[in-house]
């Protein structure tokens, strides 16, 4: 399933980006087979400058190579640098390499011996110039003695290139830096894939040492490990900045299984998506999805879900350290002590505006205020959305838990959490319930949580699927479905709405289907019956068709989805996946102001709810109308509506402050029409 959100549409932003590059990669591996390297191959060796040409690759790699000082060499799209033994690749002081593959047309750095490997790009002293971009780097393995441990594929030593766009998989170091290595470095990290890379010590995708100023941004880092730091370790460093990544599933058996930072004074780790990150035997690590120690950056805007420790913090830790922690989602972490955050020696966060919920732990699900040997902490919760309140949070004797204003402890009600979206819905007790001298981009007071309700976009998305379940056949099929739009903000707006469908173990599946600028009136319901036709070549499995509502691709402010089935596959693509009737032909305005020609009863909305419930219906003629709630015995526990109403769309809020947990039901009655319907209420 998607990440939902950023969470949703970030990951798919990056998986797209993923998809673009192992697409090109699988193009020239099969030119490659065509063509064998044996056949033109070019043996190089020793000092290399001017350009290595697609004509002559592939380049093999029969010695160590050097770009000698105050020289450029130029590596053009396409070309293959296959390493016929563990040599390394060094850019010497003041030399520039220009790596350069297009999106279509990649560089390809690897070894026939994958055992054995190859020992990495060597940037020492190197120009700050040089460009690593759309290249595959695997099989990279760092052995030896310092710091030719350091660094798997990629070393950057006084140097600091752009690294961009690029697939760094596979590789290993015997110390620091699986993937990438930075000492005394400035380099700029964004939009590549970091994954299966491992390092004895410190960082298994990342690594950073006594850097000034870098940027980490836009990158998938997965499935890396390392004693410490699995996916980003940095030490020693100043404004260090680690910006909309996707930290999931990294590993490390001491401490920051998703992030470490140690004596980083400043920086920023800011709308990250950090999860399924944990520690491994035998030590279990600490700080599962952030480790914090002498540190005291900026954490803010991220989702830290889902990463776990079998000691403290399963979604940050902090040691000594001092941050402010802000705007975050920490849900479904877990710890022995401390599921969503533990503190120790000497800390002093402050958090604000931060949502805590569904972690869990032996003691302090939510928090864990720790004393170790002398050194005692204190912490400052306000404006947070705490589930279990400050009964959730342990501290142990001398430590201070300041629980400041405006905290509380309601259902956020998220989106859709099991899609890992955290988005706030429409009546989410976190919408304009922050930190009051705090707003947000439409002008309102702070919302608490990592993704904030734009209240300049109204609407409401509600997917209808048959009763039946849906089951494609493998030459392919249609699905036929409602897709309703509901307005009940009080005031008009418009949005964007978008549908695509995910496939397992690939993720989306065919295009976005965008339907932009809708106008919705206030107090409006649009409707529209929508066959989506899913092609005989989509994999078989279970997919998830989803909906979402909202500006796109940056604002989600609701989401629907429905399940099916693909029974087969045939061969063939893609093209013929299409939705064949868009959501609306004509502005919602006019459909919306249209009156109804049929009686009707929608779902309640949310449906499980935790304390609030919005049911619509529709009277095709005026009529005398009872709209009541009955539980499973069949004893009536509220009337929500009991006059003589116009013809026209309506809609009730049931706010539910005394009734236990259960299944109830409720009923419409107008005039000669009767209707029921079943809800869960949640608690």
């Amino acid at each position: 399933m998607s990440q939902g959100g950023r969470a949703a549409l970030s990951t798919n932003k990056l998986y797209s980006q993923e998809v673009k590059i192992r697409t090109a990669f699988t193009l020239l591996l099969a030119a490659l087979t065509c063509f064998p390297l044996t056949a033109s191959a070019v043996d190089v060796s020793g000092d290399q400058w001017g350009t290595w040409t697609r004509e002559n690759s592939p380049y093999n790699v029969v010695g160590e190579i050097r770009v000698p000082p105050e020289s450029t060499l130029v590596i053009e799209p396409g070309v293959v640098v296959n390493f016929l033994g563990h040599y390394k690749f060094i850019v010497d002081s003041l030399a520039t390499l220009l790596a350069v593959g297009t999106e279509t047309d990649s560089i390809y750095f690897t070894t026939e011996d994958t055992a054995a490997g190859w020992h990495g790009l060597r940037f020492l002293y190197a120009d700050n110039n040089s460009q690593i971009t759309f290249s595959r780097l695997e099989y990279g393995k760092a052995t030896g003695e310092w710091p030719d441990n350091h660094g798997g594929a990629i070393y950057c030593y006084y140097s600091s290139p752009t690294i961009r766009n690029n697939i760094i998989n596979s590789n290993s170091a015997n110390s620091d830096g699986g993937g990438i290595y930075c000492h005394h470095s400035s380099a700029t990290i964004s939009d590549n894939t970091i994954s299966d890379n491992s390092a004895i010590d410190h960082g298994g995708g990342i690594y950073c040492s006594g850097c000034s100023h870098i940027t980490i941004t836009n990158n998938i880092i997965r499935k890396n490990r390392a004693g410490r730091g699995g996916g980003i370790q940095c030490n020693f460093s100043d404004d260090v900045n680690i910006i909309n990544n996707v930290v999931s599933e990294n590993r490390s058996s001491w401490s920051g299984a998703g992030i470490r930072l140690h004596q980083v004074p400043t920086g920023t780790v800011e709308k990250n998506f950090i999860s399924g990150n944990r520690g491994y035997e035998p030590h279990g690590s600490e700080g599962s999805g952030i480790y914090l120690k002498y540190s005291s950056p900026l954490v803010k805007g991220n989702i830290i879900n889902g990463n776990s420790s079998e000691h403290y913090g399963g979604g940050i830790y902090c040691s000594f350290s001092n941050p402010l922690i802000m705007n975050n989602v920490l849900a479904a972490n877990s710890a022995v002590n401390g599921g969503g955050l533990a503190l120790c020696c000497n800390s002093h966060p402050k958090l604000v505006n931060n949502i805590l919920w569904s972690d869990t732990s032996g003691t302090g699900p939510e928090i864990y205020l720790r004393v170790f040997q002398s050194y005692l902490c204190t912490l400052t919760v306000a404006y947070c959305d705490v589930q279990g309140g400050e009964s959730a949070v342990h501290v142990d004797p001398g430590c201070v838990l300041n629980w400041g204003e405006g905290n509380f402890d309601i259902d956020p009600m998220f989106v859709g959490p099991e899609r890992q979206d955290f988005h706030l819905r429409w009546h989410s007790p976190c919408i304009d319930a922050g930190d009051p001298s705090l707003t947000d981009p439409d002008g309102t007071r702070s919302d608490i949580g990592a993704f904030y309700f734009n209240q300049d976009v109204a609407g409401i998305v509600e997917l209808y699927p048959p009763d039946e379940p849906v089951v494609i056949p493998p030459e392919g099929g249609d699905i036929t479905y409602d897709g309703w739009v509901f307005n009940f903000f009080g005031h008009p707006g418009r949005a964007d709405i978008w549908t695509y469908a995910f496939v397992p173990g690939m993720g989306r599946y065919g295009p976005i289907d965008l339907y932009q600028n809708i106008r919705i009136p206030a107090d409006s319901i649009g409707m529209n019956q929508i066959t989506q036709h899913v092609p005989g070549a989509a994999p078989e499995g279970d997919y998830v068709f989803v909906a979402y509502i909202g500006n796109y691709p940056s604002t989600i402010i609701d989401s629907s989805y429905f399940y099916f089935t693909k029974a087969g596959s045939i061969t063939g693509g893609i093209a013929d996946w299409q939705s064949l009737k868009g959501w609306f032909d004509e502005d919602l305005a006019s459909r919306g102001s249209r009156l109804p020609t049929d009686y009707g009863l929608g779902q309640n909305y949310p449906n499980p709810f935790n304390t609030t419930t919005l049911i619509n219906y529709q009277l095709a003629s005026a009529s005398y109308v009872k709209l009541e709630v009955y539980n499973l015995i069949g004893r009536k526990v509220a009337t929500l509506v009991d006059e003589a109403q116009e013809v026209g769309y309506r809609s009730v809020n049931w706010d539910v402050s005394n009734l236990a947990s259960g299944l109830y039901f409720y009923k419409l009655t107008a005039g000669d029409k009767v209707f029921t319907k079943r809800m869960t209420l949640l608690k």
